[in-house]
């Protein structure tokens, strides 16, 4: 199968989530719901440390703003998503202090230093040019801050090889723009290419990656 350009991942993408923005809040999303199991560890990485502003990338309709809304409702946040159906439903939620904006992870619209976390929960697998999006988030980032990313990994190079090369072709067909999931040193490597620190990077339960970096 011939690999299809950055453009056309994103295409896809935005196909994929316009269909999915419909019932991503409904408790009834498919394979969207096991996104949810994501928040909670993000939420409490963040914590570990103070924060004001904070830039979610690949927000779809909010829910993680949505959960650091309701414990911290006086913070500053802002949700980026490439597929604007998201964003109009993430928008009607009306909640204060918060911004949803239709964006490209990987080209952040936000001038250098604007924010203390920036968070990207079961968005990166969708990106073709994963370098951009590491090289604009610490662009963005306050000095000191972190970048808490949680994806998709294994620990096994024919696990990863699989789902490389077998499940995310067939994944294209289906209408999904999943691009590619990456190793713990590609992870590492990612980051320390863009400038940061890894503070830690953790390879757990259910294929999940859990990667803080700082500037």
């Amino acid at each position: 199968m011939t690999a299809m350009t950055p453009e056309e991942y994103k295409k896809l993408s935005i196909k994929e989530f316009t269909q999915a923005a419909k019932v991503y809040d409904s408790g009834h999303a498919g394979i969207y719901e096991m996104c949810k199991d994501d928040y909670p560890p993000i939420l409490a990485e963040l914590e570990k440390e103070e924060f004001h502003d904070v830039l979610d990338c690949g927000c779809g309709t909010g829910p993680m703003i949505e959960l650091l809304h309701e414990k911290y409702p006086d913070k500053h946040y802002v949700g980026l998503d490439l597929t604007p159906e998201m964003i109009r439903v993430a928008q009607a939620k009306n909640l204060s202090n918060t911004e949803f904006l239709v964006g490209d992870s990987e080209n952040l619209p936000f001038a250098e230093g604007s924010f203390d976390a920036v968070i990207c929960s079961n968005s990166f697998h969708h990106y073709p040019n994963p370098q951009d999006f590491f090289n604009s988030a610490y662009r963005v980032l306050k000095k000191g801050g972190r970048l808490i990313l949680r994806d998709y990994t294994s620990k096994s190079s024919l696990l990863l090889w699989l789902c490389n090369h077998i499940e995310m072709p067939l994944a294209h067909l289906c209408g999904h723009g999943d691009v590619r999931m990456y190793s713990g040193a590609e992870f590492r490597k990612f980051a320390e290419n863009a400038g940061f620190e890894v503070v830690s990077f953790e390879a757990q339960k259910k294929m999940r990656a859990h990667l803080v970096a700082r500037k």
